[in-house]
């Protein structure tokens, strides 16, 4: 029994350092960093997209940020996510906008949009599954962030993050051994 709750303790130890606490929002900031999400094989947008690009739309009118970054490369597909959403946005409302059509992942949105961004404060677009590790990977580029998203509590999204997050810790622990 206490060799359980000390792994219990230990693992919830290790989840609170790889993912601290989400930083409060502030009632603004420069940019806003879109990350990115596959289209369908056709070209048609997913329900995930439609969802950061109106959340997007949503803070943009709130004035919560100046411009828009829209961050993600053809992951699945030879649809570009970031021309995609651009797209989808744009047809809604006119919103100053910079595409970032390189990355891969939730790793290279912030990397490639860290060129772009400097040192200026961001905040970050996504869904209420991601936000949590994409913030953890956020601290990594970025001294000053907040996050806004969406809810989404689809299975398959819940199920494919437990995933990442577990991938994204054993990447962070052999970054820190100097095997990554």
């Amino acid at each position: 029994m206490i060799v359980s709750l000390f792994v219990l303790l230990l693992l919830v130890l290790i989840y609170i350092y790889f993912f601290p606490f989400i930083p409060q929002k502030k009632k603004h900031y420069t940019y806003a960093l879109l990350l990115g999400c596959p289209s369908h094989n056709d070209g048609t947008m997913s329900s995930s997209q439609i969802k950061r690009c109106n959340l997007a739309i949503e803070m943009y009118k709130k004035n919560l940020y100046d411009t828009l970054i829209i961050s993600g490369s053809n992951v699945k597909n030879k649809y570009i996510e970031a021309k995609v959403m651009n797209d989808y946005i744009q047809n809604k409302t006119m919103i100053p906008t910079i595409l970032e059509t390189n990355a891969k992942n939730t790793f290279e949105n912030f990397k490639f949009s860290k060129e772009i961004i400097q040192n200026k404060d961001v905040l970050i677009l996504t869904s209420q599954t991601h936000a949590k590790r994409a913030c953890a990977i956020a601290r990594q580029f970025f001294s000053d962030y907040g996050c806004s998203w969406y809810k989404d509590l689809k299975f398959k999204h819940i199920t494919r993050e437990i995933i990442s997050r577990i991938l994204y810790i054993k990447i962070e622990i052999l970054k820190k051994l100097g095997r990554y």
